[in-house]
């Protein structure tokens, strides 16, 4: 019987080492291991060849599907029987699945993200998904990773649209947990520094995401740039790995579980779902001068706030699916908004089209 709960404090990491450049050290970091492996994805390596200019990389290599199943973790895990540490290189959902496969096969665990879209690289859980790439679980490992090797100059060589995704997801590690917490009738110690983290987030990302995104455009790795990378990967953990399930999801991400149900939805990019769920979760709270008050924010960085952003109908139908989900007990939007109601959540669609 497992000992892990939600609410233990899971502070992140044994290392985390953010310094441009040092994904091309992974080599040095390999030498205390008797036989490594590297899981990857197929976009994940032509990225980290393109940046590195390794000819090969410095151990085995396994590919993914690029599902996040729990099927492709057994799968590679059968495959990765022996090895023991893996280097997980690429973004959050490989990063999710190769937890699952260090955790069946009881090794250590390198992550170097490719893209700064979520924080998964960070934390100790891994988000699974079906292959309709539908959402199935929140599973929370054992152990955390024992590096995580963060370089801004490779991160930045990815779509920019996942940066933006990870803006919005990392926001709303404050907008999700403040109503939580609000209603908490004492808050421990740890609870506290959630609490200071995720304001400390909200105000790094909208003081600096704007100028990150120029300077990316631009080709530069600057320190605004690397401020959001960190608070995407590593700050965007510790609400969670500090404050537990209080901390780590109500409202925004219950509406971008349930938007997974839409044919189309795939399409956009996790962080940029979630995003537009912190604007249903603040009308729903009855919030809509803090909901008004991201708008030039988002249109400046280009997170959306409609169903025409994502590229999808907004039909009474599709409202009403999305909804429904959000709404149920497999779904935490009653975490921030308590008593929550399919209707309460059409109406705060509807009215996020008109705003």
């Amino acid at each position: 019987m497992s000992t892990i709960f939600d609410d233990d404090i899971r502070s992140g990491p044994d290392r985390y080492i953010s310094e441009p450049g040092v994904a091309k050290r992974l080599p040095e970091y390999l030498r205390e291991y008797r036989n490594p492996l590297i899981i990857t994805g197929r976009k994940s390596e032509s990225a980290f060849f393109r940046y590195t200019k390794f000819s090969d990389f410095p151990a085995p290599v396994l590919h993914y599907d690029g599902s996040a199943t729990l099927q492709n973790a057994h799968d590679l895990a059968r495959e990765a029987d022996g090895a023991d540490a893996i280097v997980a290189i690429g973004a959050g959902k490989l990063s999710d699945t190769v937890k699952n496969v260090a955790e069946e096969i009881g090794c250590h665990l390198i992550i170097i993200p490719t893209l700064a879209a979520t924080c998964s690289a960070y934390s100790a859980l891994s988000v699974n998904y079906d292959g309709e790439h539908r959402y199935v679980e929140s599973h929370l490992h054992e152990h955390n990773s024992d590096l995580v090797l963060v370089d801004a100059g490779l991160i930045s060589t990815g779509p920019i649209e996942y940066l933006v995704g990870g803006i919005g997801d990392t926001l709303a590690k404050w907008y999700e947990s403040d109503p939580v917490f609000a209603r908490a009738n004492a808050l421990r110690a740890f609870d506290r520094l959630s609490q200071r983290s995720a304001a400390l987030i909200r105000d790094i990302l909208l003081e600096h995401s704007e100028s990150a995104l120029h300077s990316v455009h631009a080709g530069q790795t600057s320190e605004s740039l690397r401020l959001v990378i960190d608070t995407i990967i590593g700050l965007g953990g510790t609400v969670g790995g500090f404050g537990g399930t209080r901390a780590r999801a109500s409202g925004a991400h219950a509406i971008h579980d349930a938007l997974t149900l839409l044919p189309g939805s795939s399409h956009t990019v996790h962080g940029a779902k979630v995003a537009y769920g912190i604007i249903i979760q603040l009308l729903a709270q009855d919030d809509a001068a803090e909901a008004l008050t991201l708008l030039p924010f988002y249109r400046s960085i280009g997170l959306p706030h409609t169903f025409a952003a994502m590229h999808l109908e907004p039909t009474h139908k599709a409202f009403a699916t999305v909804a429904t989900f959000a709404a149920s007990p497999q779904a935490a939007f009653g975490l921030a908004v308590p008593e929550i109601t399919p209707e309460r959540i059409v109406k705060a669609m509807e009215q996020a089209e008109t705003l």
